[in-house]
């Protein structure tokens, strides 16, 4: 992007560049398109895999031959055989008779043939079709041409294959740092990059960590060439082998790429897959690495045989990983944090320029024309002079005080009584539920904030109602340990008892539940697996039995991992959990309406905005059954008068009716998640049969909304599955081309087919790390001829990205409250982690100083926002700042939210759902950061 030929504005720097044939130069690959025949055969032979393991999810394990293929052609395989158009490709030629030894040992070994059986010179049909398949070499530039004014449609070959030799020219340039250092970085065979020269080490030494450089090919909306996306992130490296999922595993030889190697066994048993080494073996190739790999595994294994014979603490070897290098499957506590930080990205934005030159074509992104929703926790507004006579006047009293005040993070009691009103109530009762004195105590502090009370004197009394605001809002405290303590062999409903009573809502009075909870802890239930612990959890019991009494509910955890939570200055936990409670009721306060105020001419403040979550519920241990598709929605509805309330209504697939959210959530969380379909045998029914309820549930809005139009806004990752139109490759086809050859879905778009009841426009979203740029930096152009650029590091604005044709796309930046917070530090926005400072010790409090290495480095995130129909230009525009503004403003805290109002509160009735059980992330085993009895959690 040249800064000399662009317009005043502010412009927005992202890791990510055209790809266009002059990026891919000459490079090419080999490609085998498997024949229709042959894709029979992978199925007949997935079916015997299925029957011989007993499993119906199971794929025939093809990584045998990928892996295989991968020794010793020198890495860069991939297989595909599923799909509509199955392939294996390859950066170097595979020769025919190899290859058919390769998928003959998979074939044979799979169905559990012994290796030194399997006649290689009578390979099955499957081995032969696949090794006859003619080979073509294919240069990449040819599919990356583009057409102008449609949207890149490239073979998903492409897709798999750009990265292995762009990765091989970002590794011939060193990665310099700020003070000269120069880092190698290593392809691997993933299409990526690893700095396995240069690892990170924690400052007590033998725990590691390894910058791994994503290169992805993705397509963005409305732009004619697919985009090269790059990102770093930061791999832990396991003391262990045999509790990790991957291993990074250096080749032998020259210019080879780090093989990355996924480990089968179950946990404390990983391993390489034996069938890959009795292959390679029975191929009498090199395979000395993957010897390696097996050999650690079974030593390890002995380790910890010992370890439980003698009863004594599993701990593993602290070195240098050396050629093998192993990725834990859970993201456990590690001495070394995540994130690799802005500085680190920005370097890499340079370094990819440094490497690709004239070749890369950046992506342009100005700023739009959008004012965002002044919040009430936003720092005071005052004139330059003012802030300079409050700096002079702090320093000479020496005053700690804030220089700019902030307002109260809670909605104005008047607010929460005008959603009360809108709902038909007169008053709202809280009912405080707990156990643990701490507990109650951090309660009455919160509601002292939320309402400007004085705690002088102020006590609760059991059942007792304390007036909070003018007799229209109270709140009564209930002790019920028998109700709320984890723990199992008890009757919940009993165990609340009379207090269930009073907590309906009846006679004018409208009741919400803040409930004491804490997640089972291992140490307090002997004896019981961890994987059992989930029965424990009174969180997802007691919620059930509040649904039934219709009663929303929130929860605040009274203990975590150090123990009993006191009651302690600013208890963010309790304040978020009761604006997560109204938000459970329903109540829409005046943060959310003054968020909807808009300059622009396009009324998105009389529009009803609709939010529709999707998710598939995979089974989970001792689970059968397939899995389950959960869907839930809300509307946000705007008022009759310009004086009212807006309000929330709720809809959900196991409750598909319209209502308040606080009973739509209520109803939802009552019934169990609803079962699939017996009638729906195949995967494109099962989500027609999904869409279809959405269709239905649109409808009946559009009767409730009497004439009020809408929009829909959806997450692109889960409901393109839904949505055809969703997709880049199908935005703008016509609505009677959906469902026209048995693959695609029946349903263009969300409400399509509602005719005059159609949404007016849908809005879609994109919060997915590997398909949306990643920020690094804005320059600022000015409108003074001959002013310099300004440059700045972060942004919280929102950009339009120049497409080549259609509509606009929008990319709203977000700044972690973690990196940009009060105290925050900023770790990462100036050094590397390779230039990460050390702790300092010291009898002098003010020369202590944390240890940058084991902190997260923190970086910017966007929100892909694209709003697909809509009137005009304008309208579309007004769309996209209308969804960034309600993700500014949310309803739960004090910062943003990566999902608008909407899709937040239809997203969040799934997550309280009894049945989404809550995980906590371990420790490592045999890391040394885990208690003495964390081996049994795994």
């Amino acid at each position: 992007m040249n800064d000399q030929n662009l317009e005043p504005g502010k412009y927005l720097h992202a890791l990510a560049y055209r790809c266009t044939p002059a990026l891919v130069g000459d490079a090419t690959v080999h490609l085998r398109r498997l024949d229709t025949e042959t894709a029979k055969l992978w199925g007949t032979f997935t079916n015997q895999c299925r029957k011989r393991f007993g499993k119906e999810e199971a794929q025939a394990p093809y990584s045998i031959a990928t892996t295989v293929l991968q020794v010793i052609t020198g890495g860069y395989v991939h297989f595909e055989p599923y799909g509509p158009a199955p392939f294996l490709v390859s950066r170097q030629p595979i020769d025919s008779n190899l290859l058919s030894k390769a998928f003959a040992l998979t074939h044979g070994l799979a169905l559990g043939q012994p290796v030194e059986t399997i006649d290689l010179r009578q390979p099955p049909e499957l081995a032969r079709r696949i090794a006859r398949t003619p080979e073509r070499e294919f240069a990449l530039k040819e599919h990356l041409a583009g057409a102008d004014g449609e949207q890149p449609e490239a073979p998903n070959w492409l897709y798999k294959t750009v990265g292995w030799g762009l990765a091989e020219r970002l590794a011939a340039v060193p990665f310099q740092l700020s003070n000269g250092r120069e880092i190698t970085l290593r392809p691997d065979t993933t299409g990526g990059l690893v700095a396995l020269d240069d690892p990170w080490e924690n400052e007590g030494g033998g725990r590691y960590a390894v910058c791994r450089t994503a290169v992805r090919l993705k397509t963005l909306p409305n732009v004619q060439h697919p985009a090269l996306l790059l990102d770093a992130r930061v791999s832990r490296i396991s003391s262990s082998l045999i509790f990790s999922s991957t291993a990074l595993a250096v080749q032998p030889g020259e210019g080879r790429p780090v093989l990355e190697v996924k480990l089968n066994g179950r946990g404390g048993m990983k391993t390489i897959p034996r069938q890959t080494l009795e292959a390679l073996g029975r191929l009498e190739m090199d395979y000395s690495i993957l010897q390696s790999i097996a050999k650690r595994s079974q030593q390890e294994q002995k380790l910890r045989e010992r370890a439980r014979a003698f009863k004594e603490r599993l701990q593993f070897p602290r070195e240098h990983p050396g050629q093998i290098w192993p990725i834990p499957a859970k993201n456990y506590q590690h001495p070394i944090g995540t994130g690799v930080g802005m500085h680190h990205l920005r370097l890499l934005r340079a370094h990819a320029d440094a490497a690709f030159g004239d070749d890369a074509q950046r992506l342009s992104m100005r700023q739009s024309t959008m004012t965002l929703p002044r919040r009430p926790t936003d720092p005071e507004k005052v004139s330059a002079q003012e802030y300079k006579r409050r700096k002079e006047e702090r320093e000479l009293t020496g005053s700690k005080e804030p220089l700019l005040s902030r307002g109260s993070l809670f909605p104005s009691a008047e607010s929460l009584c005008a959603s009360v009103d809108e709902a038909g109530f007169k008053k709202l009762r809280i009912a405080c539920l707990w156990y643990r004195d701490e507990t109650r105590q951090r309660m009455l502090q919160t509601f002292c904030h939320a309402f400007g009370l004085s705690p002088a004197g102020l006590d609760t009394q059991e059942g007792v109602e304390l007036d909070l605001y003018q007799g229209r809002i109270t709140a009564a405290f209930h002790y019920v340990p028998d109700f709320l303590r984890p723990g199992r062999g008890r009757d919940r409903a009993e165990a609340l008892g009379a207090v269930g009573a009073s907590l309906r809502s009846r006679d004018g009075v409208l009741v919400g539940a803040w409930c004491e909870t804490e997640i089972p802890h291992a140490d307090d239930f002997p004896g019981v697996d961890a994987r059992d612990l989930d029965d424990l959890d009174a969180k997802p019991q007691t919620k059930a039995v509040m649904a039934r009494l219709d009663v929303p509910s929130q929860y605040l955890k009274g203990r975590g991992k150090e123990g009993v939570i006191e009651p302690n200055g600013e208890d963010h936990a309790a304040q978020m959990a009761l604006l997560d409670l109204y938000r459970s009721l329903g109540v829409i306060d005046e943060r959310i309406s003054n968020a909807l105020q808009s300059k622009s001419s396009f009324p998105v403040d009389r529009l009803a905005h609709v939010g529709v979550h999707v998710r598939q519920q995979n089974r989970r241990y001792g689970e059968k059954g397939e899995p389950k598709i959960v869907v839930t929605a809300t509307a946000l509805v705007p008022p009759q008068s310009s004086q009212g309330a807006w309000s929330l209504l709720g809809w959900s697939s196991a409750a598909p009716v319209w209502r308040p959210y606080r009973s739509a959530q209520n109803a939802f969380h009552t019934h169990p998640y609803p079962e699939p379909s017996a009638e729906t045998t195949s995967y494109r029914q099962k989500w027609d049969g999904a869409a279809d309820m959405v269709e239905r549930a649109l409808g009946d809005l559009a009767d409730e909304l009497d004439g009020v139009p809408y929009t829909v806004t959806v997450d692109a990752q889960s409901a393109r599955r839904m949505w055809d139109g969703l997709q880049n490759v199908r935005l703008g086809e016509h609505l009677g081309q959906a469902g026209t050859d048995g693959k695609s879905s029946r349903y263009q778009l969300p409400g399509a087919r509602l005719g005059q009841d159609a949404p007016l426009a849908v809005i879609r979203l994109n919060t997915e790390d590997e398909e949306v740029p990643q920020p690094v930096s804005v320059t600022h152009l000015g409108k003074k001829e001959g002013a310099e650029p300004v440059e700045k590091d972060t942004s919280t604005l929102l950009f339009e990205v120049a497409t080549d044709f259609g509509t606009p796309v929008w990319l709203l930046c977000n700044v972690p409250r973690a990196y940009d917070g009060s105290g925050a530090g900023r770790l990462g926005s100036k050094r590397t982690r390779w230039e990460a400072e050390k702790s300092v010790q010291s009898e002098d409090r003010s020369k202590r100083r944390k240890g940058e290495m084991p902190q997260n480095f923190y970086a910017m995130t966007a929100t892909e926002i694209l709003p697909i129909g809509g009137p005009s230009d304008e309208a579309r525009e007004a769309l996209s700042a209308m969804t960034a503004r309600l993700c500014h403003q949310t309803l739960f805290w004090s910062d943003r939210s990566r999902y608008p109002v909407p899709l937040h509160a239809a997203r969040q009735m799934d997550l309280d759902h009894p049945q989404y059980r809550r995980e906590v992330a371990d420790a490592e085993p045999g890391s040394g950061d885990e208690g003495e009895e964390a081996e049994t959690t795994v």
